[in-house]
């Protein structure tokens, strides 16, 4: 989760900057602090902030987006309360591989799993490791559980990603997979966006390839993934949505398949 991208924009569009330009940044991982709101009725489950408004956030300013003190967003909230009241993930030790680790959920979830949890990045010089989503460092069945938010859509071969992510799954494990997702059509995809200007009048992000749609499943499978989508309606009542701030949203519960391992 990146600080300050919008103000390079401009410049990313100009210039054609590659993600590599911008994402070594260091400077844009560290958050900006804000004054907190009066405490009011939005309430942050990720770190129990209580407010009267929440931060803006995003490329569009999405308002009341960002908690002000922790720094998630929608949908780390989401992630948040899906995994505490949907999986053991809070209730005992796993080894877990976190991909572009968010800092409002890193020290919870390293808290919890101590040397069995491991971060992720290609850029973020605070990652544990160091590497791309295409190529892991690990060996087969590493890991109890995949925790990856917003990163396939950075990715251009992200069938590549969802096969290693399937191989470093242990034979029970799990991964948890979010990424831009419209229900309603198929996967937007167009190799022909080949610049951060094109890439951002189609997928709304210079660095997004694509915005997945109602073929993910399908997706999922062909790279050794079965995976069920659960919507932020699934798990929260519309009042709960409207006090965790939490947007319409999706996540994919996914699993290995007998031959997700296999090379």
């Amino acid at each position: 989760m990146l600080h300050g991208l919008a103000r390079l924009l401009p410049t990313i569009e100009s210039a054609g900057l590659d993600e590599a330009a911008v994402y070594e940044r260091r400077t844009l991982y560290d958050r900006p602090r804000a004054p907190v709101p009066a405490g009011g009725l939005l309430r942050c489950p990720v770190c129990g902030r209580s407010a009267s408004r929440f931060l803006p956030f995003g490329l569009g300013g999405r308002r009341n987006a960002q908690c002000p003190d922790c720094g998630s967003l929608e949908r780390h909230r989401f992630l948040w309360l899906y995994l505490r009241e949907r999986t053991d993930f809070f209730r005992r030790r796993l080894t877990v591989l976190h991909t572009a680790p968010e800092p409002c959920l890193e020290a919870p979830f390293r808290a919890q799993h101590g040397r069995g949890y491991v971060t992720l990045d290609r850029f973020n010089p605070h990652a544990d490791v160091q590497a791309d989503l295409t190529d892991l460092p690990f060996p087969d069945a590493a890991f109890d559980m995949v925790v990856s938010s917003h990163v396939l859509e950075h990715v251009p071969d992200d069938r590549a990603a969802l096969r290693e992510i399937a191989r470093v799954l242990k034979p029970s494990g799990r991964a948890v997979l979010m990424f831009p997702f419209d229900p309603r059509r198929p996967t937007a995809e167009d190799a022909a966006m080949d610049t951060p200007a094109k890439r951002m009048a189609a997928y709304g992000h210079p660095y997004h390839y694509r915005i997945y749609g109602s073929d993910t499943p399908a997706r999922l499978a062909a790279c050794g993934l079965s995976a069920a989508v659960v919507a932020t309606r699934d798990l929260l009542s519309g009042h709960r949505r409207r006090r965790h701030r939490v947007n319409t949203n999706h996540l994919f519960l996914a699993r290995r398949t007998a031959a997700g391992g296999a090379p």
